[in-house]
């Protein structure tokens, strides 16, 4: 995955947190928003991640998640941030107290399907994957990172392209999806190789 890519993902996290996870509730998103005040600290918080100071970053993150616990935003990017500084084991568990709060965040379930991957635990991966487009059916890093996964780890080309392309019909920056395209390309002619060569077999 490209820095530029790995970057937008963490400014749409923020953003998209501070909206739908950001209510409160017991499994999923609540009735009432936290009131500004507390919205201001979680805004700081995460303008020390954006600024790469990820460990005043985490010290105001953990500080923020003991005195709300149902805010799903926070733990989400506190586990970016252990992931970042090579704590795996505590990244998993914070996207696992993320989803716990809030069942219909895309973004917390493809994190979590992130954290699996790295650890190869690559079926937890693809049922958080496909958790997180449940969650969201337009969610586009989700299909990303089934295609990611499908092409990389699982040997499955046909799987591959059918989630790229459907990144490609959902990512609006085409920044971003221009590798995808160049991937797009190549699977097209591994999958369709083997349906060429058993034709040509065929009239032999």
């Amino acid at each position: 995955m490209s820095q530029r890519l790995i970057n937008s993902i963490v400014l749409m996290i923020a953003a998209t947190l501070l909206g739908a996870c950001s209510m409160s509730g017991p499994t999923a998103v609540g009735s009432e928003q936290y009131p500004a005040t507390v919205m201001n600290r979680y805004a700081r918080a995460l303008g020390y991640m954006d600024a790469g100071n990820d460990s005043r970053a985490q010290h105001e993150l953990e500080a923020f998640g003991e005195t709300y616990p149902g805010y799903a935003g926070a733990q989400v990017n506190l586990g970016i941030i252990y992931d970042r500084r090579g704590r795996p084991d505590a990244a998993e568990a914070a996207f696992r107290r993320a989803v716990r709060v809030c069942a219909k965040c895309a973004s917390a379930y493809n994190h979590l399907g992130i954290s699996q991957r790295h650890k190869g635990l690559f079926d937890e991966a693809e049922q958080s994957y496909l958790l997180a487009i449940e969650a969201d059916a337009n969610y586009a890093l989700a299909y990303y990172n089934l295609g990611v996964l499908y092409d990389l780890y699982r040997g499955r080309p046909d799987l591959a392209l059918q989630y790229y392309e459907a990144y490609v019909e959902r990512e609006s920056d085409t920044a971003d999806i221009e590798d995808v395209h160049k991937w797009i390309i190549d699977l097209k002619r591994r999958v369709n190789a083997p349906q060429r060569a058993a034709q040509s077999g065929g009239m032999q």
